[in-house]
């Protein structure tokens, strides 16, 4: 797998859990097993100009601990619950922004991967869907062949997948379709009464990309409380923001290993990506900065 030259200085430890302090043993979680890894397959970035390192990481994800329960299991003699594959989970992304692509370039580069991406709503229809997905100012051009079909459908690598445009959930051909999962990526549909539209409209489940409104959608985080996820607790969840994915596995381990007391006083700084909308620096820009300069292009207004 090629580097991306941005990327190529980067190495980023996930190591959610320290060994116990108590045994002499340098061995790692059972949970976690050394391996050539993609730093895509944590951050939806997986593609062709993915930088490839070796880290200790997790074999599971939030997503497989979610399609895991929806698939049928069986007791087999031993006593171990067995999950029985029947047929990949049936997903659709609305909002086609940055975590839609990256979601789907993170589904495309995994192998047996137990979701399949069938119907992306994007409001700017297929052209801009395919030009936007195969060429990122940021990740370079995905490796994949992606191609227009017609005026409701790219190829990926061969595999169709249906783009419609509406902004009104309601609308959205899930049930037609079967959908499993919805990924709200839009960061609009993020209460309860707007990303249930999507069950309204036959989804099974909805995980919103974003932190949820309301004290009724759970969240989780994977490398934190991604196991606490049942499929009985709620059809709607969270996966939080990119900022509590960032901070909360490092924030769990610094309380696991040195107490609470000593968390709440470490200092946070919180430095967000280049975007037109988001202030670079927590403490910067949120009261001295005007309407009419939020459209000027960041670098230029720091």
């Amino acid at each position: 797998m090629a580097s991306n030259a941005a990327l190529a200085s980067t190495r980023i430890p996930t190591i959610t859990r320290l060994p116990s302090k108590s045994s002499n043993s340098t061995a790692f979680p059972s949970q976690c097993s050394t391996k050539r890894s993609e730093v895509a397959e944590f951050n939806g970035l997986r593609s062709g100009g993915s930088v490839t390192y070796a880290k200790y990481v997790k074999d599971s994800s939030f997503f497989d601990v979610v399609s895991a329960q929806f698939t049928p299991k069986a007791a087999v003699s031993s006593g171990v619950v067995k999950v029985e594959t029947v047929a990949k989970l049936k997903v659709a992304i609305n909002g086609f922004g940055r975590i839609g692509r990256n979601f789907l370039r993170c589904w495309h580069g995994r192998e047996n991967s137990p979701l399949e991406v069938v119907v992306v709503n994007d409001s700017g229809g297929v052209k801009n869907a395919s030009h936007l997905l195969k060429y990122d100012s940021m990740l370079g051009t995905f490796k994949a062949d992606v191609k227009i079909v017609d005026n409701e459908t790219i190829s990926v690598d061969g595999k169709n997948i249906k783009v419609v445009s509406s902004r009104d959930p309601l609308k959205l051909p899930w049930a037609e379709l079967g959908i499993d999962i919805v990924i709200e990526g839009t960061g609009v549909f993020v209460d309860g009464p707007g990303a249930g539209k999507h069950l309204q409209a036959g989804a099974k489940k909805v995980i919103i990309t974003a932190p949820a409104k309301g004290a009724d959608i759970p969240t989780y985080v994977v490398g934190v409380n991604e196991g606490d996820y049942g499929h009985d607790v709620a059809d709607i969840v969270s996966n939080a923001s990119c900022t509590t994915n960032c901070l909360a596995p490092f924030a769990k381990v610094m309380d696991e290993e040195f107490g609470k007391y000593r968390l709440e006083n470490v200092p946070f700084e919180l430095i967000n990506m280049m975007h037109w909308l988001l202030c670079l620096l927590s403490i910067y820009e949120k009261t001295c900065i005007s309407k009419h300069v939020m459209h000027i292009c960041r670098p230029f207004r720091m």
